[in-house]
This record gives structure tokens, C-alpha cells and sequence, in this order.
């Protein structure tokens, strides 16, 4: 059965803690990110586990790509423990506001256009530093649709 579209991501704590640790020790003028792990039941997606970059991450100011066996270690552990699967990215914008970019837009595409990935929707909780403070916003891409979703446990929210 395909799950419905995503109307709601929900951050766990434990998910919450590891962006939030990254986003103290990052270079705010880079982007940073990694996966998201977790569950897809019906229009819920279910955050369980976030990743950090990893050590062979490649970073600029506006390009991030995460060190793929990290990911995939971080993948492999997260199912083991509670069937965790990859649901999307979190990723950091320096230079632009928390929303994809075309480049973002067009990854999320490309992933879901590879029958493999076997992905019905993808999920991005992106992060802008403005002002001193973190802004963020949560997106689905199913299909060609790339929309806004609620997210709750916010980041923000919380002192970083």
C-alpha cells in the first residue's frame, strides 16, 4: 500500500538533539546537514534518527553532499534498532532562506525518480542562520510537488 502524502513531520528528541548539536560546532557560512530516519504512517512522517555530515562530507557556502558510508552506517544501525528507514534530509542554507533550492528541488526529484531509493516522498527540514538565529521550515516532494508541511518539535525552539 503507498502511504499518503505527507502533511506533518514530527521531530523526535532524539533527532532534534543531534541537529541542534551540529548547528552549535558548525561554520555558519557553510551548509552542513544529513539523513533523516524514521517512519512514513499515513500523512505522518515520524523523524527517529538524524545524521551529521560525516567526515568526508563535502560543504561550500551553497552545496552540501553528505559522506554517503556515514549515512549509510547511521542507516543500517537506525534499522536495526526500530526499522528506521531513510525518509529524507536536513540541510543548512547560509546564503538563501529555509526553503529548496533548484538544486534542492532537483535532487529530491532525481531520488525519487530511482525505482531502487524506492521512495513514495521525500523530506527536507532545512535551517537559514539570520540575525544570530536559526529559521527553519519542513518540505515534502511527491511527485513533481515540492510543498511546505508542518513540523512539530520545532528547532528553534529550543537554545542552541
Amino acid at each position: 500500500m503507498t502511504p499518503q502524502p505527507v502533511t506533518a513531520v514530527l521531530l523526535t528528541a532524539q533527532a532534534a538533539r543531534v541537529i541542534t548539536t551540529e548547528l552549535r560546532t558548525a561554520d555558519h557560512t557553510i551548509e552542513t546537514g544529513g539523513i533523516l530516519l524514521g517512519h512514513h504512517i499515513r500523512d505522518t512522517v515520524t523523524v527517529r534518527h538524524a545524521g551529521t555530515p560525516g567526515p568526508a562530507a563535502v560543504r561550500t557556502p551553497t552545496y552540501f553532499l553528505r559522506d554517503l558510508a556515514h549515512a549509510q552506517a547511521l542507516a543500517d544501525e537506525a534499522f536495526t534498532t526500530d526499522a528506521s528507514v531513510w525518509i529524507g534530509e536536513w540541510h543548512t542554507h547560509p546564503t538563501g532562506p529555509p526553503a529548496p533550492s533548484a538544486r534542492d528541488t532537483a535532487t529530491y526529484r532525481r531520488l525519487l525518480g530511482d525505482a531502487e531509493l524506492g521512495f513514495h516522498s521525500i523530506v527536507a527540514l532545512i535551517l537559514a542562520y539570520r540575525g544570530g538565529r536559526w529559521t527553519e521550515s519542513a518540505w515534502t516532494c511527491h511527485g513533481q510537488c515540492v510543498t511546505p508541511v508542518e513540523l512539530t518539535n520545532s528547532l528553534v525552539d529550543k537554545p542552541l
